[in-house]
């Protein structure tokens, strides 16, 4: 992370793109955040969208904007998340989830750095630096035809895996005690400790949901249990694999 924050200070503009891969709940998203924060872009937008909520028939309109009269419901004229993004940053998560020719559209974006609305024949400048991500496993979605192969070699400049929270040994423990005093802080409650009956039951547990499912786990704890400690005991029958 470091590597991309000195690359970014050096560059300052066109930014290359970054991809963030790792299961589910591995924590892309804030993470995705957190480089844009720190980055030298921190106080134009950061525009979010998950792919794979959008309509496969809305989904160019959204990302590219649309002229008016570019179909039926079309009256005005509406600008893309890509326009909404320029100057920032635009997080797309779950980029293959886009149709292969929207992957196209994508790629000629950062290449070009310019995007043409539904319905226009005006080429618009876009500056905007893009973070991808996804939980698959992109080489084996190209080779099934899935996702684009130049789109995956223009996106891979930068890429971060996030590992599963189940690989993460004891650093489990300590990202569990960080996002407990984040909560406290949230829900203004005290600090509680972490019995060493449920340091063992966190470490022990296998969280196929990872960081999210800790996070809800955590703050399930903290609302619903006034105990002065927690120890996690439900978590007692369930173990790694």
């Amino acid at each position: 992370l470091e590597k991309i924050l000195a690359a970014d200070r050096r560059l300052q503009s066109r930014l290359p793109p970054v991809l963030l891969t790792g299961e589910t709940g591995t924590g892309k998203s804030s993470l995705a955040r957190w480089l844009h924060r720190n980055g030298p872009r921190a106080a134009q937008p950061l525009i979010e969208v998950n792919c794979s909520a959008l309509p496969e028939s809305l989904a160019e309109s959204e990302l590219f904007g649309h002229e008016r009269g570019a179909f039926t419901d079309a009256r005005t004229a509406r600008q893309g998340l890509f326009e909404a993004a320029h100057g920032g940053t635009l997080f797309l998560d779950e980029l293959p989830s886009l149709s292969a020719g929207l992957q196209a559209k994508v790629l000629t974006a950062i290449e070009d750095r310019k995007i043409r609305r539904l319905g226009g024949n005006r080429a618009i400048a876009v500056d905007v630096r893009i973070i991808a991500a996804t939980n698959r496993e992109l080489r084996a979605a190209v080779a099934a035809g899935e996702f684009r192969e130049d789109l995956l070699q223009r996106l891979d400049l930068f890429r971060v895996n996030l590992p599963a929270l189940r690989e993460r040994g004891g650093d489990i423990v300590m990202l569990a005690e960080q996002l407990m005093a984040s909560l406290c802080r949230q829900h203004r409650l005290p600090r509680r400790q972490i019995t060493e009956a449920g340091r063992h039951r966190l470490l022990g547990y296998a969280w196929p949901g990872n960081v999210r499912e800790l996070a809800h786990e955590l703050e399930r704890a903290l609302v619903f249990d006034d105990a002065g400690t927690l120890d996690f005991a439900h978590l007692s029958g369930s173990t790694t694999t």
